[in-house]
């Protein structure tokens, strides 16, 4: 919305923001993620001087608009804004704005003449929220009722805009949706810890078998046990700092508007979101596998926030999709690179240290197998970066090379999963940098020894999964790869000595957990008493 709000809406705004419910719309039914092509239309009526607002066909439709269904009364509707020429096309298309609709009676609640709504119907989690479909025929609106931050329409159907292109301005009206993408990475990592924390806690909780004649021992003794939880549980430190480091990314560029802060937070909150969403949906499954028998049953949670975390994944951007931002990004930055262009704060070690990553691996180094050296967050975060920076290069090559056959759509395609590896090898580079600086800054030397402990198995759990990778460039000789696995389950143990700690370290109360066997008390009790005994 535009800083110079007109006197005449005043009143209407603020009958807005006091109503019961605010929405905001998503796109079509067929358009999906390509916002750019969405249907739905706002036509200027210069003698009215309103916005006429269409939806065309089915595929049109708004869905999974929350609190649509019952609550809603008003809704921020994402159309193209047509205005009337004088040629033979007949109207201009401006490109996708925004526009508040309202949708209910303020009064009655009773849907508005040209709103056709519909509940979504049944969900597979989050069925305590309320979406619904929108349909709009010929619905009109005053002209005030534009969010006119980016593009205003004058009162004779004049456009005026201070961004001088279809693109630019989409790209700031998308650009402002960028908080829900930081919420939803922050959100996420919030669900792992919980998830963890059930697990874990009913893993030294729960004991199974032992040594002949002897106590049986807890189940994350054991070290296929260490081995699904306590990675994820270095995982779930690693998100919360870099997601703590998204969040404060995004309120200083809701201060300051800086340029390439905007454009910094945009791909990071992409990659983010994507990524810790992915991670987070597998990991519930281990969890619950984790925790056997019990952990089927619904009152432990894990079915529940399984589900209701599911569209994580596809909410505020398809993670697919958002990948992709990310990997195009950082051929942009790669392009600048060798343009001497400036870069972005994120990608800044692609501008400092390309070179010595695209260059042939030290064959002494790629032999070194100390724990003190494996253990070097130099060692770990080159490495990271060392991957980014051949995938990065690689693809470059690969897209240049099938571009002059396939046009530049079909490399992108030929070249999808390539990318997509890219743009998750990134961001975990950027997730490990942000763990080590938390370590460094760490004030206590108990907790930073934890910290650094937790730090180490994240890097080099990551390293081990991508062995094949680093083993094929020759980054890694196999006696390195080896002394990598092997301190890794190490690593696993040390930190299954601490687990408790680390997840006490969260904070979480059993009232939020909710899960009997994650109970800091007489666990098995409250789980008795719930079904019955």
């Amino acid at each position: 919305m535009s800083s110079k709000i007109r006197p005449s809406t005043l009143r209407f705004w603020k009958l807005w923001a006091a109503s019961t419910c605010r929405l905001g719309s998503r796109w079509g039914c067929s358009t999906g993620s390509n916002v750019q092509g969405l249907q739905t239309m706002a036509t200027f009526d210069p003698i009215t001087d309103e916005f006429v607002i269409d939806t065309p066909n089915d595929g049109a439709i708004k869905w999974w608009i929350g609190n649509a269904a019952v609550h809603g009364k008003f809704a921020t509707v994402f159309a193209k804004l047509m205005l009337p020429t004088h040629d033979k096309r007949g109207v201009s298309d401006m490109g996708v704005h925004a526009f508040i609709v309202p949708i209910r009676d303020m009064k009655t609640h009773q849907t508005l003449p040209g709103i056709e709504i519909n509940d979504c119907g049944h969900k597979v989690g989050l069925n305590g929220v309320d979406n619904g479909a929108l349909r709009f025929r010929a619905v009109r609106i005053p002209r005030d009722n534009l969010l006119n931050r980016f593009g205003d329409v004058s009162r004779d159907g004049k456009y005026t805009s201070s961004l001088p292109s279809i693109n630019k301005r989409f790209a700031a009206t998308l650009g402002e949706l960028v908080g829900g993408r930081v919420g939803l990475a922050y959100s996420s990592g919030s669900v792992l810890k919980v998830a963890g924390t059930i697990a874990i806690r009913y893993s030294l909780l729960r004991q199974q078998f032992g040594p002949p004649k002897q106590p049986e021992v807890s189940i994350l003794d054991y070290q296929s046990q260490q081995h699904k939880l306590m990675p994820m549980l270095a995982s779930t430190y690693a998100f919360h700092f870099a997601t703590l480091h998204l969040v404060e990314k995004y309120s200083e560029m809701k201060k300051t508007h800086d340029e390439q802060l905007v454009a910094d937070v945009h791909s990071l909150s992409a990659g983010l979101k994507a990524y810790v969403t992915s991670y987070t949906a597998k990991s519930l499954s281990i969890c619950r596998e984790a925790c056997g028998g019990h952990g089927y049953a619904a009152v432990n949670r894990f079915g529940s926030l399984r589900n209701d975390h599911d569209i994580f994944q596809t909410f505020e951007g398809d993670n697919t999709v958002l990948l992709q931002q990310v990997a195009g990004d950082l051929l942009k930055q790669y392009k600048e690179k060798f343009q001497g262009g400036t870069l972005t704060v994120t990608w800044n070690y692609l501008r400092e240290s390309m070179n010595s990553y695209l260059s042939q691996p030290n064959p002494v180094t790629a032999r070194w197998e100390s724990e003190d050296h494996l253990r070097d967050p130099k060692f770990q975060l080159d490495a990271f970066r060392y991957r980014t920076s051949r995938l990065l290069q690689s693809v470059a090559v690969r897209l240049r090379k099938h571009s002059k056959t396939l046009g530049s759509f079909g490399a992108w395609n030929r070249c999808l999963n390539h990318l997509l590896t890219l743009a998750e090898s990134h961001i975990e580079s950027v997730i490990l940098a942000k763990f080590i600086e938390a370590v460094q800054n760490c004030p206590d030397a108990s907790s930073r020894a934890a910290l650094k402990l937790v730090c180490d198995l994240y890097a080099l759990d990551r390293i081990w999964k991508d062995i094949g990778t680093y083993r094929n460039v020759d980054y890694v000789a196999p006696n390195k790869a080896k002394a990598i696995h092997k301190l890794t389950a190490y690593l696993s143990f040390r930190v299954r000595n601490i687990a408790g700690e680390l997840i006490d370290a969260f904070d979480i109360p059993d009232y939020v957990t909710r899960a009997p066997i994650a109970m800091q008390s007489d666990a098995y009790s409250q789980y008795t008493q719930h079904v019955g005994f």
